[in-house]
């Protein structure tokens, strides 16, 4: 189980390092949306869409590398209080009730993403770019987050089985 929790540590991680350059694309279209709407007054009809599709992008693929580093939010005055065996009975729990969160977003997601493929589905603006590459990254976000909520609970099993800390990072 352990190569389980290894591996979707080093998967996520691979992840956040490819979703991280996303916030450099965003910023350099915005910035090429700003200068093109108030130095040549010419707005440009695609700008705000590349920027919707690649923050859906960016927040999706790097789900799971927050949970990886646990980043997401929780109620810390709780689990300061707790101890650390506590704090590994309350990682466990969290990592199977993301089970009963993301199974959903992952099946529907996957359903409306693959009709959005199988249509055509294409945007209403004039740039008329396809949806469903946007649209699958939600279940793919939901599968990195549950899988490493997963590999968070085993983790925390097995520090509770041996006593050897969890990875924090």
């Amino acid at each position: 189980m352990l190569a389980f929790s290894r591996t979707i540590r080093a998967f996520n991680m691979a992840m956040g390092l490819i979703a991280a350059p996303f916030i450099a694309v965003v910023t350099a279209v915005v910035l090429y949306e700003v200068f093109c709407r108030y130095f040549f007054h010419a707005p440009t009809s695609w700008a705000q869409e590349v920027c919707e599709y690649f923050l859906c992008a960016l927040v999706m693929f790097g789900s799971g590398y927050t949970l990886r580093h646990y980043g997401h939010t929780r109620v810390d005055i709780l689990h300061t209080h707790l101890s650390p065996r506590a704090k590994a009975w309350l990682e466990v729990f969290v990592g199977f009730l993301l089970i009963l969160g993301m199974l959903p977003i992952i099946w529907f997601g996957s359903k409306v993403a693959i009709e959005a493929f199988m249509v055509g589905d294409v945007s209403s603006s004039a740039a008329a770019l396809p949806l469903w590459p946007a649209k699958a990254t939600v279940p793919l976000g939901g599968i990195f987050l549950l899988t490493q909520g997963l590999a968070n609970a085993v983790d925390n099993i097995n520090f509770l089985r041996t006593g050897q800390e969890p990875p924090q990072s």
